[in-house]
């Protein structure tokens, strides 16, 4: 089975005035809201695809509720732990430019840490665990630590930034997924070139890494893979809508995929990620195929 984690989840609610005027009063011409969490997108495409997997993290109050609630709706398993905090909301405005607010979420105390952990320290070697985004602040302060440690057992793949990134990177994961910038990011370097990319990518494969999967934006992407090779994809040209959980869909089309091989799973990967990116939300299956005929 494929878990993924979100340890931050939120709903995202969205307005859409005609323009936004600081310091003033603006109205909304309509609004929108949904469930939002790099964890939960992962499980929207997986279940898009025909994937079952079971979205675990941690929900609180009203919120919570709503998020799962949502979650339920559209067909996805989760399990999340139920916290006291209530879990955040994040406000984003859509007019002649795109701005958001988001909230820093709950604070996560040390039986539900325990909760979460317990629950991922049942996992076995057959089972997946993608671990996605932020991650509130906790008492015990190691909370992304303590999740990784506890997915020993697991095919344990890391889609984080910065530390928590270097941290994964330490307990040899089956996947990373960069991108451009958290690549640049993680060796210390403003910029790098292709060459530079894949001989990053080569050290993180020397120090255990499984599979290295660099998502490049409307560049594509870049993959060393653990069957030795390297593997780069255009990504096809499609109007762009939003880039909101295109990363995600990239990573759960590459885990769908993987099974058939490295370059189909590339290939899926970046189908799944440029078909949401033209469309709102979470890409359907249709929008994927389609998009993946062109690759």
């Amino acid at each position: 089975m494929i878990y993924t984690v979100t340890l931050n989840p939120s709903i995202d609610y969205t307005m859409h005035p005609k323009s936004m005027q600081t310091g003033k009063i603006n109205r909304s011409e309509y609004e929108s809201y949904t469930y939002g969490g790099k964890g939960i997108n992962v499980s929207a495409m997986l279940k898009n695809l025909g994937v079952p997997s079971v979205a675990l993290g941690f929900c609180g109050g009203y919120v919570g509720r709503e998020i799962e609630r949502l979650c339920h709706r559209c067909g996805i398993s989760c399990d999340f732990c139920e916290i006291q905090d209530v879990s955040r909301i994040n406000v984003k405005i859509n007019s002649d430019t795109e701005s958001a607010v988001n909230g820093k979420g709950p604070f996560i105390r040390l039986e539900e840490e325990r909760e979460l952990v317990g629950k991922i320290e049942k996992l076995t070697s057959e089972d997946t665990l993608i671990l996605s985004g932020s991650a509130p602040d906790s008492e015990s302060g190691r909370l992304i630590e303590n999740i990784i440690s506890a997915s020993a057992h697991t095919r344990f793949v890391a889609d984080m930034e910065g530390d928590a990134l270097r941290m994964a990177c330490e307990k040899k994961p089956f996947l990373i997924k960069p991108n451009y910038d958290e690549m640049c990011d993680l060796f210390g370097e403003r910029d790098m070139d292709e060459k530079r990319l894949a001989s990053a990518a080569e050290e993180l494969v020397g120090k255990g890494v499984s599979n290295v999967l660099v998502s490049l934006g409307e560049n594509g992407a870049l993959l060393r893979s653990d069957d030795g090779n390297f593997y780069k994809i255009r990504a096809p040209k499609t109007e762009v809508k939003s880039t909101v959980a295109a990363g995600d869909s990239m990573l759960a089309g590459f885990v769908a995929g993987y099974e058939r091989g490295a370059r189909f799973a590339l290939a899926l990967g970046t189908a799944a990620g440029s078909a949401t990116a033209a469309c709102d939300g979470v890409a359907e299956y249709e929008d994927v195929m389609n998009v993946f005929m062109q690759i």
